[in-house]
């Protein structure tokens, strides 16, 4: 057996202090650096384990949700996101038919070409996001969130997190996945628009516009229709109220009570009646939160949370899925 001489077990001992505290001086500095590091500057998605080590290794953070969760798929799909100091994301985009891809790619959005609902049967998702641009719509998001439940989500919206309506199970049977950003500085919807073609997305792209990614005509069999929202920081400029039509008699009266409309039919190329979002500018707080749901369970937690729900579908008079929209302040 060989034993170490008294000296050389000192030396052992110090040497070995010494490389735990370089650990500890390593770990100290890798800890202050991701609390100095304020915004979420890459995000990518891995489908295999040799992606996982890959993106580890690079300094990716793995959020701990399976984006296959619930459905029979046995692919595990993860996002993982980088933080730093250098040009931040401001705007994350999901397309899953070829036509809501030409937008974001013609804007300067980085696509991840790995579909997030892999081995699945549902749609082929894929994420994109957008950096930098205009200070005055495009603020920069800090945070990254995944909720699989409507209990989860709820309680999100008291805390400033932005939710973005697309399903990242669409089209499974799997738990409703959704991503929340949270961004640097409170945010307030300032203008919404909605699109009947695919034309007219890069235009919005451009002006600094958020689109809404869940199809508004969904299993109608209509247009492609999306609402999108425009968000500042300054308070003055924001929507306080949202409102939703389905007759001629609802029109009337909205604009009576100094609403104004957003001029898309809703219903565009489908049996349904006209419907039309209107919105109120009146000075008072304006609205932080403008979301749609499809999901029934949402109704009692998301207004225990406060959001004012809007009972009138956006799908109205048609055989489509019911789509709902809430906003809060």
């Amino acid at each position: 057996m060989c034993t170490l001489s008294p000296r050389e077990d000192t030396f052992s001992q110090r040497r070995h202090s010494r490389t735990e505290e370089e650990h500890n001086i390593t770990d100290a500095c890798l800890q202050l650096h991701k609390m100095a590091s304020k915004y979420i500057t890459e995000i990518e998605i891995s489908i295999d384990s040799k992606k996982e080590e890959q993106l580890r290794g690079q300094g990716f953070h793995m959020m701990d949700v399976n984006l296959n969760q619930g459905n029979s798929s046995t692919t595990r799909v993860y996002m993982w996101y980088k933080k730093g100091n250098e040009e931040p994301i401001t705007r994350v985009q999901f397309s899953f038919n070829d036509g809501m891809k030409d937008g974001p790619r013609s804007a300067g959005y980085t696509e991840l070409p790995e579909n997030i609902n892999s081995g699945a049967k549902g749609n082929v998702i894929h994420l994109w996001y957008f950096s930098g641009a205009s200070p005055k719509y495009d603020i920069p998001i800090v945070d990254l969130l995944l909720t699989t439940n409507v209990n989860a989500e709820a309680a999100q919206f008291k805390y400033g997190w932005e939710r973005l309506p697309c399903d990242l199970n669409r089209g499974n049977s799997g738990d409703h996945i959704n991503l929340w950003v949270k961004r640097e500085s409170e945010t307030y919807i300032c203008d919404v628009a909605a699109t009947t073609s695919f034309q007219e997305d890069i235009n919005l792209f451009n002006k600094g516009y958020i689109r809404m990614d869940e199809d508004l005509n969904r299993g109608a069999g209509g247009s492609w229709i999306f609402l999108w929202y425009r968000q500042s920081t300054d308070q003055g400029c924001g929507v306080t109220r949202v409102n939703v039509s389905i007759n001629h008699e609802q029109d009337f009266s909205l604009q009576q009570r100094g609403f104004s409309v957003v001029n898309v039919n809703l219903n565009e190329g489908t049996s349904g009646r006209p419907v039309f979002v209107w919105l109120k500018k009146d000075g008072s707080l304006p609205i932080k939160a403008l979301t749609i749901t499809s999901n029934p369970k949402a109704d009692g937690p998301y207004e225990e949370a406060g959001l004012v729900f809007i009972e009138k579908s956006l799908n109205s008079g048609n055989n489509g899925v019911p789509l709902f929209l809430w906003y809060g302040k």
